[in-house]
């Protein structure tokens, strides 16, 4: 049975299941308060000083020469995902769906609870124009709900690993919810299940085109016969991080 908060999730980002690439480009503009931006060679720096020169908030992106596959700045209910064009095409479909999660997961649910437990008035406080009363800051604490802008790529420290707990979490929800939207596990499952798994991982790449590399992590998600030493992000090297 597929988790609550991954259904929830799953409606919120009103995309169709599997979708192309020409499809998901046109969809998320439609369906969410997104607007996408194809950079060749993306890099954190190159983000930051599109967002700079828009007056955008930025949420402090570190203006580097860090090569990215994706990030997503999300600031006041809407939402930019960069993306390096010159990824391979399945590589940028996984790419865009992934911050897609990241945008629905980190900043679009979390302001719709904000929302129905406080109220539109709490609008101010969750975009920083205003300072939160006792009450918000309580609840927006417990709740886990951030405040300003959000940014999303991986943070690393020296090691090459995610700098926090947190950013790991973050990364893990938003992955779960790229597999259930690019291949449904009600639909990956029954082809996988009785396969080797370098069958598997072909199926789910001719199936649904996933990635090699994310079909491998999803075969083990799938059929958790074995944990996964290291999760597939902590694996990228500089030059293919999200």
């Amino acid at each position: 049975m597929t988790e609550t908060w991954l259904r929830e999730a799953v409606d919120a980002c009103r995309l169709p299941s599997s979708p192309s690439l020409s499809e998901l480009s046109k969809k998320i503009c439609m369906v969410l308060p997104i607007g996408l931006l194809a950079m060749p060679g993306l890099t954190c720096g190159m983000a930051r000083d599109w967002l700079d020169s828009m007056g955008r908030a930025h949420g402090g992106l570190p203006r580097t020469s860090r090569r990215l596959h994706g990030c997503m700045v999300a600031y006041a209910g809407k939402g930019v995902l960069f993306y390096d064009e010159q990824d391979e095409a399945l590589q940028q479909r996984f790419t865009l769906v992934h911050e897609v999660a990241h945008f629905v997961l980190d900043h679009h649910l979390p302001r719709a609870r904000a929302f129905r437990s406080l109220g539109k008035e709490i609008r101010p406080a969750l975009d920083d124009t205003r300072a939160r009363a006792p009450h918000e800051s309580l609840f927006l604490t417990l709740q886990r709900i951030p405040s300003g802008a959000q940014v999303r790529f991986i943070e690393r420290n020296v090691s090459g690993d995610p700098r926090t707990g947190k950013a790991m979490e973050s990364e893990l929800r938003a992955d779960r919810l790229t597999y259930e939207l690019l291949a449904p596990a009600r639909e990956a499952l029954p082809l996988v299940q009785n396969l080797p798994r370098r069958e598997a991982v072909h199926e789910l790449v001719s199936r649904f085109g996933l990635p090699k590399r994310e079909a491998r992590t999803y075969v083990r998600l799938l059929l958790a016969r074995e944990p996964a030493r290291r999760p597939f992000f902590l694996k990228f090297t500089p030059t293919e991080e999200r």
